[in-house]
């Protein structure tokens, strides 16, 4: 399992990453408090975390893995958000 500074430094590296699949947002999200759970629509996926009561929520990306650029940038703000990444 990638440790989660691993996976912070491949999302937040300067080009957006085209390959960061949602299985690897699911091991950070769970690596950073946050609990995975059903969105609003059956393809949704939506992550609460608990610390803060904040919500990240959009739409499963399919039929790759790979999330969207704006699911990646959405994403990179959350976890600056919450507290999780401090920009250099």
């Amino acid at each position: 399992m990638p440790t989660k500074e691993k996976l912070l430094r491949q999302l937040f590296q300067k080009r957006l990453p085209r390959d960061f699949t949602k299985q690897e947002l699911a091991q950070l999200m769970s690596q950073c408090g946050c609990v995975k759970g059903q969105g609003g629509r059956g393809s949704g996926i939506r992550f609460y975390h608990e610390s803060s009561g904040r919500i990240l929520a959009f739409d499963e990306p399919h039929p790759e893995n790979a999330l969207y650029p704006y699911q990646v940038k959405l994403t990179r703000q959350f976890l600056r958000d919450i507290g999780e990444y401090k920009e250099d």
